[in-house]
């Protein structure tokens, strides 16, 4: 935790160019579509590993106001899984649902505050088996906090997932951000996951990229690599996607 904290402030404090989170980074913001709006996220998510790629084509994240401040989410992909000396599967990943409640906002409160929780399963029992999902169900139950600063972002996210396969985790994140142009944000992240006593956690530096070619069609990117990852080689991640917002 101590090592993760020092890292977050050197990273803040040499001014890297950040930006809020949510898609394509891995640590989610409070925001919410808004009434009757929908947010969605359409992206090629790959993850490479020595001997080992796994391809998500495409990620399907679906997300739908209800009022100002509830946000109801369901997200699934296709899933590529290709291993040295073995030929490609393929099969549906985990499935996710969850529902967002923002319960301060910035403008009345000084900050922007939610919680997230959601609930992650398998539909397809098969792809546990084939390696191209995780075995269990799992629970999170995430707070996001998020600040404005002129033309930069801050935003952080912290909570418990409990699995009914294997332990339970802390999942924790910080994703700083810089609006380069009107149209433009550059973002870097730290996230981390760790077991609960903050042991063994796998650290991932992400940056990523926002542009909106219209305030209804906007390019989502991110690239990103694990730091530290105790039980396999660390992964080269990357996210390539659109938002369309209506």
């Amino acid at each position: 935790m101590r090592r993760f904290a020092i890292a977050v402030s050197l990273a803040c404090a040499a001014r890297v160019v950040f930006g809020q989170g949510g898609p394509p980074m891995i640590t989610d913001d409070p925001g919410t579509p808004g009434n009757g709006k929908w947010e969605n996220n359409f992206a090629i998510i790959f993850e490479h590993r020595p001997n080992e790629t796994s391809i998500d084509v495409p990620e399907i994240d679906l997300n739908y106001g209800v009022g100002e401040h509830i946000q109801l989410t369901l997200q699934n992909a296709p899933v590529l899984l290709k291993r040295s000396g073995h030929g490609v599967i393929g099969g549906l990943g985990s499935t996710e649902a969850a529902v967002k409640w923002r319960f301060l906002d910035e403008a009345t409160s000084g900050l922007d505050m939610s919680m997230f929780p959601r609930v992650i399963f398998n539909v397809v029992q098969s792809s546990v088996r084939r390696g191209l999902a995780e075995d269990g169900t799992r629970f999170q139950i995430p707070f996001q906090m998020a600040k404005t600063f002129g033309r930069w972002h801050a935003d952080v996210e912290v909570g418990p997932r409990a699995s009914t396969v294997g332990r339970s985790e802390w999942l924790y994140g910080i994703v700083c951000g810089f609006d380069l142009a009107k149209p433009t944000m550059l973002m870097a992240e730290l996230h981390d996951e760790s077991r609960m006593n903050f042991s063994r956690d796998v650290l991932t530096l992400n940056v990523g990229l926002r542009h909106d070619f219209t305030e209804n069609y906007i390019l989502i990117v991110s690239m990103g690599h694990e730091l530290r990852s105790p039980d396999q080689p660390t992964a080269l991640i990357g996210y390539f996607g659109m938002q369309f917002v209506y």
